[in-house]
């Protein structure tokens, strides 16, 4: 073999090695970035699923005051004739929604978002199951519509003033539940036929407190 034809043989040689070298590099930067990757996204459903739990319990609690307040101004709705429901709100003896057994607000729960919110921000919600992300963006959608629609009851509340009616309070605290209440157990529907998500706080997943 001549010098010449060594020269090239080496060349290539080394050519190879270091096309080898970095193929071995490329595809060992690709597997970190796979495992890296796969922990964030189990790390985020992690925290989604934790969040959502959360705002399941919250839910529950709610869904329990407002089918209770339900059952207190269905009584008292009936004992409230026409001319009641248009006497002036502000100094009447004949309604008051302070005065309701149990009354403790318009429970509104403010349910958290932030896990979701995060996922969508970092990029690693490209990462899920399609399906999953259906299940979870419509879960999410309806608390945001939820929260909107309970924050407008309350401004009504809030806005009340002295040429207001009874009638104005008392329908006020109807759409606190039915259409609120509503609102609540549809979530919680949705929630409970996630099939990933653990039945019982605490079962598999980190598990709160209504606000």
């Amino acid at each position: 073999m001549s010098q010449h034809t060594k020269g090239i043989f080496k060349y290539l040689i080394e050519l190879l090695l270091v096309v080898v070298g970095v193929f071995l590099g490329i595809y060992v930067s690709e597997i970190r970035g796979d495992e890296q990757t796969r922990k964030q996204k189990a790390q985020s459903i992690s925290y989604i699923t934790e969040e959502v739990i959360n705002n399941k319990s919250k839910l529950e609690r709610s869904i329990k005051y407002h089918r209770s307040i339900k059952t207190e101004i269905d009584s008292i709705a009936q004992l409230l004739t026409e001319e009641d429901m248009f006497e002036h709100y502000i100094g009447n003896d004949i309604f008051r929604h302070n005065e309701i057994k149990g009354w403790k607000g318009i429970g509104v729960n403010y349910l958290e978002s932030t896990a979701f919110e995060a996922a969508k921000i970092s990029g690693i919600i490209t990462e899920y199951d399609i399906e999953i992300v259906k299940e979870i963006s419509t879960i999410y959608n309806y608390q945001a519509e939820y929260l909107e629609f309970g924050n407008s009851i309350l401004k009504r509340m809030i806005n009340m003033n002295s040429s207001s009616k009874v009638i104005d309070a008392f329908s006020s605290i109807e759409l606190m539940t039915s259409d609120l209440l509503n609102f609540e157990e549809s979530i919680l529907n949705k929630i409970e036929k996630i099939e990933w998500l653990p039945v019982e706080q605490g079962k598999d997943e980190p598990s709160n407190e209504e606000d």
